[in-house]
């Protein structure tokens, strides 16, 4: 058995292989990229499995699960309070360290009443690779 924040669960085969995949993972990625470098290690592997696995290794606070409205859930092996910052363009996903977050999560507070249990705050905006590219495609169009 393995503890994390909420009590304990079965560590598997295959959910020690999912959890090797996200916390060696060079940035934030989606259930299905997560499925695919599993796979590669354990063939006969669902994608239900996989996705069940993710939430509950959110569940016990081993990984964090980043939601952007409509779009893919994104896999962090970074579990400490952080921010983010994301380009709209291409989907790179970035982690930031911004301090003043942290006096943003008490103006919350004294704002609203609320006891905040956490946050998390996403930037987003274009990145500079996407900057570059758009500054490159407006100068051959002229």
């Amino acid at each position: 058995m393995s503890s994390g924040t909420k009590g304990t669960y079965r560590n598997t085969a295959q959910r020690a292989i999912i959890l090797d995949v996200v916390e060696n993972a060079e940035g934030h990625l989606t259930a299905g990229e997560i499925f695919e470098s599993v796979k590669k290690r354990y063939p006969s592997i669902a994608y239900g499995t996989v996705y069940r696995t993710l939430h509950l290794l959110a569940e016990h606070g081993l990984i964090q699960e980043l939601t952007f409205a409509d779009q893919a859930s994104r896999f962090d092996k970074r579990t400490e309070r952080h921010d983010h910052v994301y380009c709209q363009v291409c989907g790179e996903l970035m982690d930031v360290e911004v301090p003043v977050a942290l006096l943003a999560e008490r103006v919350a507070a004294e704002q609203s009443g609320y006891k905040i249990t956490r946050h998390h705050t996403l930037f987003e905006g274009m990145c500079p690779a996407c900057i570059a590219k758009a500054k490159a495609e407006a100068a051959s169009s002229n």
